[in-house]
């Protein structure tokens, strides 16, 4: 492990060099590197030490990253992507085109639901690898190495956002003998070929500093992020609002959160309790004196194509009759509700969970909602009615997030109906659109059906919340990145 010298940590608790960024996160019981970490403080950690493949501009198109170039071979009906020349992980070794093929495999062999599955899961061969325990180069079909730099890429199904997924930070290059069995959680620190590399890592001291690399040598550019519970002077919180400081909101959402049933437990598998909750709900109250919520009425946030704008009601009444109606839900006893990533504490932030509490005890549910560290949820809980999850809103294709919808390995697994025929040809559907225009009216198809059986209930959109002090920070430059927030492009004063 990495760690601090006694030297050094003298050094950081008495002097801020003008060039040093620093950086507080949320208090957490793991590395923000962890794979179990929250989003926001995860991606910002790594964005800077993987880089990017590919990055996307203002209006989704795609620049080179890590790779050199990307195209599509109309003649193999493959995409071709080619690393960089002379491109080094921070371990010393050269990247080379099985290391790009690694990285794009990796979340496969992992034996929890993984986001690669999500993202990545429409791969030619994919399923030759989901048995495996260990990595083999050439196993999967779909990509073949072509040169030491280039490999090519073939998918099941057209996916026109396939090249957009690779610009999250998360399936950036990697090098494979620094990770353990199952290749997402790191055996020390993070190591890729961005332009910081993880100069320490202090796990007691819950400190990591990152140093940026110029033309292969240091220079005196630091990044420290800190995740403990103490106070210590920084210039930027992510997802917390510092005294003193000013706060710097996303454009668009990063996120939205809303109640995900447990289709495990008899109750919650009825529509007409679901229907019951969605009527409850005053959305406007959720978010009422919180500058990064907006009123969330469906499955995708405000500036995605395919929302089926549903019609959106209270009705406490209706509501109340629903549930007095159904078998086997015990009025007397309180429900504990798990919520993930919510400052459910904060008296801000979280006011929301003391809100819908009582919002549901209107019509007779009681509800307690509390913390918790669990970013999955167990698939053999059979107890706990629902839980309130967010789910990134800075996907390119919201086709994407109805993926999460069904599948035994999707992370949202037990959070919707098996099998379920109508959405699975729906969805099928949306999968070989031939034209955009096809694709938003099938999403948009996949939506009204969503919402037409309340699979879910939306509660608030979040906007990525950081905040600055103004007289450190010059300039946060340009955030366009949805949940990750790119410290690397902050200027200092």
């Amino acid at each position: 492990m990495l760690s601090l010298s006694l030297q050094e940590k003298e050094v950081a608790a008495s002097v801020q060099s003008p060039s040093e960024l620093k950086v507080r996160l949320k208090p957490a019981d793991v590395p923000p590197f962890d794979k179990s970490a929250s989003v926001d403080a995860l991606y910002a950690t790594i964005s800077p030490v993987l880089g990017q493949l590919v990055y996307t501009t203002d209006s989704y198109d795609l620049v080179p990253g890590l790779l050199e170039s990307f195209s599509w071979d109309y003649k193999t009906g493959a995409y071709i992507l080619k690393l960089k020349k002379n491109l080094k992980f921070h371990n010393g070794r050269e990247v080379t085109s099985k290391d790009l093929e690694f990285s794009l495999l990796r979340g496969f062999y992992s034996k929890k639901p993984s986001f690669f599955i999500s993202f990545l899961n429409n791969i030619e061969g994919i399923e030759n690898i989901k048995e495996d325990k260990k990595f083999v180069s050439g196993k999967v079909k779909g990509i073949k190495i072509l040169d030491d730099r280039t490999v090519s890429v073939k998918l099941i199904k057209p996916n026109p956002s396939f090249l957009h997924s690779l610009a999250r930070p998360y399936f950036s290059v990697v090098p494979q003998e620094t990770f353990k069995s199952g290749y997402e959680m790191w055996k020390d620190v993070p190591i890729g070929a961005g332009t910081y590399k993880v100069d320490f890592f202090d796990e007691k001291n819950k400190t990591i500093r990152l140093k940026k690399l110029e033309a292969g040598n240091s220079n005196d550019k630091v990044i420290t992020i800190y995740y403990g519970s103490e106070e210590r002077p920084s210039d930027i919180e992510i997802a917390t609002h510092g005294e003193g400081k000013d706060i710097v909101a996303s454009k668009r959402a990063a996120s939205l959160t809303s109640i995900y049933f447990n289709y495990n437990n008899a109750i919650a598998a009825e529509v007409q309790f679901r229907q019951a909750i969605h009527l409850a709900i005053d959305r406007k109250e959720l978010s009422k004196g919180v500058e990064i919520y907006e009123p969330a009425n469906e499955f995708l946030a405000q500036h995605l194509w395919g929302r089926a704008r549903p019609k959106v009601k209270r009705d406490i009444k209706e509501a109340k009759e629903i549930l007095k109606s159904l078998k086997g839900l015990d009025f007397s006893q309180t429900y504990e509700i798990p919520v993930f990533n919510g400052q459910v504490e904060n008296k801000k932030y979280g006011l929301f969970a003391k809100k819908l509490e009582e919002q549901l005890a209107e019509i007779g549910l009681k509800i307690r909602l509390v913390n918790s560290s669990e970013k999955i949820f167990a698939k053999d809980n059979t107890t706990t009615l629902f839980r309130i999850v967010s789910l990134g809103a800075d996907v390119a294709d919201p086709l994407v997030l109805f993926g999460l919808l069904k599948g035994d390995e999707s992370p949202l697994n037990p959070h919707f109906p098996k099998n379920n025929a109508k959405f699975n040809t729906l969805y099928d559907q949306a999968q070989v659109a031939s034209t955009f225009d096809q694709r938003v009216m099938s999403v948009k198809s996949l939506s009204e059906y969503v919402h037409e059986n309340v699979w879910m209930v939306p509660l608030f959109e979040r906007k990525m919340m950081v905040s600055i002090d103004p007289k450190r920070v010059q300039s946060v430059g340009k955030q366009d990145g949805g949940l990750t927030f790119f410290l690397d492009r902050v200027t200092l004063r």
